[in-house]
């Protein structure tokens, strides 16, 4: 672990974005892609097997093909973040959303949403995973409930067993239950969105990654970024 941790509130910041992009693209890719998840591996996994069982092999090797995209996307991110920087993530997400936009008004909006949007989320999910010292995978609310459910244990822990039990970090409860909230709120989005028909539902977000792009450029050159 370094030895400084960034503010909790420019981690919050990063978190509140991040989550909404995640709660946004799941639910729209949900829709478009006719109950495929853009994140959701643990649901396409389970959705996958169970329809290779009943014989439905060719909607479950649409979900293998999710799976491998979204992986083969975690690599290349994952090489891009430990090689050069994890703002050339962001980056890369903010094509992709523009990517998205451009093929969702065309013959080409399921299988080009089908490729890109998994892609998007394994790269959110590989270049920004920890924030304030605790490890947070934004694209997983099962995992950021079950952490700031362990944050709450060991705060509670710290003040039965004094002195034994460490005082959890700063933002480790709070930063994962904000996960959660703003991947909430992205989710209300993208339905309030689909439900206005919205001509350019992939747009609205890119600001957001801009200035996240900036905000970690900005950090990483202080020597101050520990993704």
């Amino acid at each position: 672990m370094p030895s400084f941790l960034l503010p909790v509130s420019i981690s919050a910041r990063r978190v509140l974005i991040l989550g909404l992009v995640a709660g946004y693209v799941d639910a729209l890719s949900f829709v478009d892609l006719g109950g495929i998840f853009a994140g959701g591996m643990t649901g396409n996994t389970t959705h996958m097997g169970a329809l290779f069982i009943s014989g439905n092999w060719q909607h479950g090797l649409l979900l293998v093909g999710v799976l491998g995209i979204f992986f083969l996307a975690a690599i290349l991110s994952g090489l891009m973040r430990l090689l050069w920087s994890p703002a050339y993530g962001v980056m890369v997400m903010t094509i992709f959303m523009v990517l998205a936009q451009a093929v969702h008004g065309s013959s080409l909006r399921y299988w080009g949403e089908f490729l890109v949007l998994p892609a998007l989320l394994a790269v959110q999910g590989e270049t920004i995973a920890k924030f304030s010292g605790t490890p947070m995978p934004t694209i997983v609310v099962t995992t950021n409930l079950l952490k700031a459910a362990s944050g709450i244990a060991e705060w509670m822990a710290s003040w039965i067993a004094v002195g034994r039990i460490a005082r959890p970090l700063a933002g480790s409860i709070f930063l994962p239950l904000l996960s959660w909230v703003a991947f909430l709120a992205g989710v209300m989005a993208a339905t309030m969105g689909l439900a206005l028909h919205g001509s350019f539902p992939f747009l609205w977000p890119v600001p957001f990654l801009v200035f996240l792009y900036w905000d970690i450029w900005k950090t990483e050159r202080a020597g101050l970024d520990d993704n």
